[in-house]
């Protein structure tokens, strides 16, 4: 009896301990708390007010909250200030609900209480096991027959939420962290990071949309996920003008309306500093186009803030690594979208084409007959995801097959494409319209127009509509109908800042000027885009979404597509359409390496030319880069040879080996793009798989050092190679000016057989019912250790030596081995 109940106890311990591990929230007595194995957060409820009353790390056992009297949102509403502390908030209720990123989402509901009665908010919260980062948004909501309305404060915008007074020491300092600068030399966007010291008494504004406060103890970062360019730098307003009649493809500027453009434009949201003694207080604040002055609150929908982050590490801890999760799994549940696959898109076949003189122009080669050769091809290489560029399209805004190009509609093309067991992929250009089409003459109001009443002219020299509106919805139902027809990723290009200040829709009407139209078109933007892909998300759960950003006046670059998204990031940068050198491919490669340590390399595609042309030969530098990120390719793939394209598709086939066990992890560099050597790692060093990407302008030998656990390691690829317990060591040998390597780690899934050493390359290892084959490229000795296994016969090779549990074995280039096992028992 005393034994049960001892055992009764333990476990109850261990039930307590586990959930306390995974996390947990519980109310009591007014105050919310939430709590994992890193941290304890309270959220107080008392006399009405909503207040961060704690965040507390356990590790040092330190409160980062400065007291609990600093407003924990404050705005203006009814032309006056309602703070979070003032005692007009009634708590209602709370619900909790598991998310598939394994978070866990809390919504607080609380009505306003006197003047504020008939005010609904609604707190989100989302909280994640063995993680500090929390993210959070407000919604506002009236009751039926009560007004609200959200006011400007001496004549700005008012609206502070979340804000957090965090204990500091007497100095802090604070890293700013921005990833939408647009920069003219490989015409890409590029992050930048800031240093900045925050002044007591004085407020210190940044765009961010990160921004770390570095504490005597802690790293702090705070978020907001919204989307803007970071600045004027490359807008090509009116650009467009000058081109020749008929250069559709090379409009790629905006001839808008006659409005000036700063850096400030672009500038929505804000975090803002300040210090005072040991506190430091960090908020986030409308800057421009948050609300209009004198907007309802609605009762039939609601008002919403953007979603906003907040997580703390250790002082010592970069914080690069935390980003990059939050990034990856914290911000979206569209796992989905975390999902690499090597990509084709027909563009640069159209435009080689054209230029061999194969089509009447650019669109005009996409014929069906054409599209299936490509499928073909592509196929062949071990493609995982086709899309058809533009020219599949009757006409722009006009989103179905064209009737001579494709006589048959899609379904030739989406069967083929599925016969290869690859995902059927489609271009569009959401906002663009024909002007010839029915939409174009149904809807003029919905034309984005100059002063003068005229249609701006876009991009194609085309019209284009105003998505902050009643279009959305029609935009919405487009795509459905694609896919109905067996679409399941979309890539949206042209989501230009088109500067709309349409009166009448969901920016605004005649009330308000211009600018507050304009502005408030801009902060919708990304909302509205980004609820369509959540809206065809949860359409069709397999639909993902690209954003194309390979142009400056692309707005829709930032965090909050990525809720459900991932990125289209560069056409050609530095170099040009049908370059099949080098260079270009280096320009691709930049992306990755300068964004590399912050967004994982699932959210970006970048397409490289897998052409072996003379006298560049650079196939293998070229499909190289794209293994790391990116995965894209295009080009005409029928100018490839057959055995061209099925020696790509066994290499991509190697790193499809590796993915599962990197997905999701921080990709390791040593150096900028064109460095002597330039190495990209990525590695699962428990499991032992992982694969190594090297380049070097100039030639050179280099020792590379892999931490494994080796008991796990069933061979590797493409790379000379020796181990011991700890470490796998590679010898890259770079022969030539701008050469590339890799290599390929493959883990044995506990099978107890190893490949331990190579001296030559080997092609392929395959470990399955005890036979363990290998394929040579060079001339090679193997040395295989195996444990509690029993080695039965050994064919292709020649046995130099064998001892209990290993053996040493010479293979001939080319040739094949076989090794059979069998279990000891």
């Amino acid at each position: 009896m005393k034994s049960s109940i001892s055992y009764l106890f333990i476990t109850i311990l261990l039930f307590l301990f586990s959930n306390n591990v995974l996390g947990k929230g519980s109310l009591n007595d007014n105050e919310f708390a939430y709590e994992n194995g890193l941290m304890k957060q309270v959220l107080s409820f008392k006399n009405n007010t909503i207040l961060v009353k704690s965040v507390y790390e356990k590790a040092s056992q330190t409160e980062l909250i400065a007291g609990n009297d600093t407003p924990f949102f404050e705005f203006q509403i009814n032309n006056k200030t309602v703070t979070s502390s003032m005692p007009v908030w009634k708590f209602i209720k709370y619900k909790e609900r598991k998310m598939v990123n394994d978070g866990v989402e809390y919504t607080f509901y609380f009505e306003g209480k006197g003047t504020y009665k008939g005010l609904k908010l609604e707190l989100y919260r989302q909280y994640f096991e063995n993680s500090t980062l929390i993210r959070e948004k407000i919604q506002l909501q009236s009751s039926k027959g009560h007004i609200f309305t959200l006011n400007k404060k001496k004549g700005k915008l008012y609206f502070v939420y979340p804000q957090y007074a965090l204990n500091s020491d007497t100095k802090t300092d604070v890293e700013e962290i921005q990833i939408a600068n647009f920069l003219s030399w490989n015409h890409m966007f590029h992050p930048a990071i800031k240093k900045h010291n925050v002044k007591s008494n004085e407020a210190l504004l940044l765009k961010g949309p990160f921004s770390v406060v570095h504490t005597q103890n802690h790293k702090i970062i705070s978020t907001y996920e919204h989307a803007s360019q970071d600045g004027a730098a490359g807008f090509r307003l009116s650009e467009i003008t000058s081109k020749k009649k008929g250069d559709v493809d090379e409009s790629q500027g905006v001839e808008g309306d006659d409005t000036e453009l700063h850096d400030e434009n672009f500038w929505f949201i804000a975090h803002k500093h300040t210090r005072n003694k040991n506190t430091h207080t960090v908020a986030t604040e409308m800057q421009r186009g948050g609300y209009l002055d004198n907007e309802t609150i609605p009762y039939d929908s609601y008002y919403e803030t953007v979603w906003n982050s907040l997580s703390f590490i250790d002082h010592k801890q970069p914080t690069e690594p935390l980003i990059h999760d939050y990034l990856f799994s914290k911000i979206t549940e569209h796992l989905k979208s975390r999902d690499s696959h090597f990509y084709y898109n027909t563009w640069a076949m159209q435009r080689e084409s054209q230029k061999r003189g194969r089509g009447h122009d650019l669109r005009g080669v996409l014929t069906e007959e054409r599209i299936l050769q490509e499928i073909d091809a592509a196929a062949e290489m071990n493609i995982e995801l086709f899309v058809l560029d533009d020219g599949w399209e009757e006409e722009l805004g006009f989103w179905t097959p064209h009737s001579k190009r494709l006589p048959n509609g899609l379904a030739p093309l989406v069967d083929r494409i599925n016969e290869h067991n690859m995902i059927a992929g489609i271009w569009l250009s959401p906002m663009a319209i024909d002007s010839l089409t029915e939409r174009y003459k149904k809807h003029p109001e919905w034309i984005i127009r100059r002063s003068n009443g005229k249609p701006i002219v876009a991009q194609w020299n085309r019209p284009v509509f105003d998505i902050v509106g009643p279009f959305s919805e029609l935009f919405l139902e487009d795509c459905k109908a694609l896919i109905d027809n067996g679409i399941r990723f979309f890539k949206w290009d042209a989501m230009n800042t088109f500067n709309s200040s349409l009166a009448g829709l969901d920016h605004g009407d005649d009330r308000y000027s211009k600018k507050e139209r304009l502005d408030r078109y801009n902060y919708l933007f990304p909302f509205y885009v980004t609820r369509i892909m959540r809206e065809l998300h949860e359409y069709n759960k397999d639909v993902v979404v690209e954003i194309d950003l390979t142009e400056p006046e692309r707005c829709v670059i930032g965090l909050m597509p990525l809720q459900e998204g991932i990125f289209f990031f560069i056409n050609n940068g530095g170099s040009a359409y049908g370059d099949y050198s080098i260079y270009r491919t280096k320009c691709m490669r930049t992306v990755i390496n300068e964004y590399g340590h912050l967004f994982p390399k699932e959210l970006f595609t970048y397409a490289v030319y897998p052409n072996n042309v003379s006298p560049y030969w650079a196939q293998q530098y070229n499909v190289n880069s794209s293994l790391i990120s990116g995965h894209g390719f295009w080009g005409d793939l029928t100018q490839l040879s057959k055995r061209d394209r099925v020696n790509i598709g066994k290499t991509l086939n190697k790193t499809k080996r590796v993915r599962p066990y990197v997905k999701g992890k921080q990709l390791n560099y040593n150096s900028k793009v064109g460095a002597s050597p330039e190495i990209y790692t990525q590695m699962d060093s428990t499991a032992a798989f992982g694969q190594v990407i090297g380049f070097s302008a100039v030639p050179v030998n280099y020792s590379c050092t892999l931490l494994v656990n080796t008991s796990q390691l069933l061979g590797v690829l493409n790379s000379p190679y020796t181990s011991d317990a700890k470490n796998v060591y590679l010898e890259f040998n770079f022969i030539q000016p701008d050469d590339t390597s890799k290599a390929f780690l493959i883990g044995n899934m506990g099978e107890n057989i190893s490949v331990i050493s190579s001296t030559g390359q080997l092609d392929d290892i395959q470990l399955e019912n005890n036979r363990l084959m290998i394929k040579t490229v060079s001339t090679s000795t193997v040395f295989i250790k195996y444990k509690d296994k029993k080695l039965i016969k050994v064919t292709g090779g020649s046995v130099l030596s064998q001892n209990t549990d290993e053996i040493t074995i010479r293979s001939e280039a080319g040739k094949g081995l076989l090794i059979a096992f069998e279990n000891i028992l």
